[in-house]
C-alpha cells in the first residue's frame, strides 16, 4: 500500500491509498475491502483518464513520431519512399513475371500495405515502448500504457500521410477508383485497425518486459502475418475451404472493406466485416487483461 505509485491512473493520486494485488486495484480508503475495481470499470476508467491527460499523450506521440526520422537526410520521405519501392517490387513480380492478372493491381495492393504498414510498424513500436522509455517507467508518475498507445497512434501518423499516395495514384489510374458517399467507411475501418493495435501492443509490450524474446517472436509472426493477410490477392481468390480461416484475421476485414470504398464504390460486405468486428472486440479485450495482469510488475523487470 502506496501512496503516489508510478504508473497509477491520475485519479488515484486524490486518494489516500492505493491498494494493489493479483486481483486488481482498489483506491480509497486505508483498509482495503476485498473487492477491488472491476475489469469494466477499469476500462471506462482508463478511457478517462485518457480523455483528461489527451496532452500529454499528444507530447508522447509527437516524441515517437520525431524520434523515427532523427538524424536522417531525407526525414519523413522515408514514409512515402518505402511503399511506393514495395508497391514497385511487388507489381513487377506479380504482374510481369507471374503474371497474375487483378485489375489495377498497383491501387489493390497499395490500399492493403498501406494498413499493413501500420499493423506492422506500430506493433514493432508498442512492443518495445517499455523497454525504450525505462527510465520514463521507473522514474515518473502516469499511466504507463499511454506508452504503447502513443507508439501506435505515431505510426498512424504515417498511415494517414501514406493516402496521399493512394489518392495520388488516381491521376495514373483513374478506372481504379469510385468515390462517393462510401468514402466515410475508412474512418470506422481505421478505427478498427487502432483497436487491433491497442490491443496487441499493450499484451506484447507488458509481456516483453518480463520476457525479452516476445519481440522476436512478434517479429516472426508478422512475417508469417503479412502472408495471411490479403496485401497480394483477396480472400474470394482463396479456396472456399479457407476463406472462413482467413476471415477471422481481423485485418483482412479492414483491407477487404478498404478496398470496397475506395474501388468499388460501396459499402464494406458484411461476410467480411463482421469476423473482422468481433476478431478485434476480443483481441482488444485480451490485450487489456493482459496489461491489467502484467501492469503491476513492470517496474520490477524494466
Amino acid at each position: 500500500m502506496t501512496l503516489e505509485q508510478p504508473g497509477e491512473p491520475a485519479r488515484a493520486l486524490a486518494d489516500s491509498w492505493v491498494h494493489r494485488s493479483a486481483r486488481g486495484i482498489e483506491y480509497g480508503v486505508e483498509q482495503p475491502s476485498g473487492k477491488p475495481e472491476s475489469a469494466l470499470a477499469a476500462l471506462f476508467g482508463a478511457l478517462a483518464t485518457t480523455w483528461r491527460l489527451r496532452k500529454t499523450l499528444w507530447v508522447l506521440v509527437l516524441k515517437e513520431f520525431k524520434s523515427r526520422y532523427r538524424a536522417q537526410a531525407l526525414g519523413l520521405a522515408w514514409s512515402f519512399a518505402y511503399p511506393l519501392i514495395m508497391m514497385a517490387t511487388v507489381s513487377l513480380a506479380f504482374t510481369h513475371i507471374l503474371k497474375i492478372r487483378i485489375p489495377n493491381f498497383v491501387v489493390f495492393y497499395l490500399i492493403a500495405a498501406i494498413f499493413w504498414q501500420w499493423f506492422s510498424n506500430g506493433t514493432l513500436a508498442a512492443t518495445g515502448s517499455f523497454v525504450e522509455n525505462a527510465s520514463l517507467v521507473k522514474r515518473t508518475s502516469f499511466p504507463r500504457y499511454l506508452l504503447p498507445v502513443a507508439a501506435v497512434l505515431a505510426n498512424g501518423i504515417n498511415f494517414l500521410l501514406e493516402w496521399v499516395l493512394v489518392f495520388g495514384f488516381y491521376f495514373v489510374f483513374p478506372t481504379a477508383y469510385r468515390f462517393n458517399v462510401t468514402i466515410l467507411a475508412l474512418v470506422p475501418l481505421s478505427f478498427l485497425e487502432l483497436m487491433i493495435l491497442v490491443g496487441v501492443g499493450l499484451s506484447t509490450s507488458a509481456l516483453n518486459v518480463r520476457y525479452r524474446d516476445v519481440y522476436y517472436i512478434v517479429t516472426s509472426v508478422l512475417t508469417f502475418g503479412f502472408w495471411l493477410s490479403p496485401l497480394l490477392y483477396s480472400t474470394e481468390m482463396a479456396p472456399p475451404t479457407l476463406r472462413a480461416l482467413l476471415r477471422l484475421n481481423p485485418l483482412a476485414g479492414v483491407m477487404e472493406g478498404a478496398r470496397d470504398v475506395v474501388m468499388a464504390g460501396r459499402w464494406p460486405r458484411l461476410e467480411n466485416l463482421l469476423p473482422a468486428v468481433a476478431t478485434a472486440t476480443v483481441v482488444f479485450l485480451i490485450g487489456c487483461a493482459v496489461f491489467r495482469r502484467q501492469n503491476l510488475q513492470l517496474s520490477d523487470y524494466v
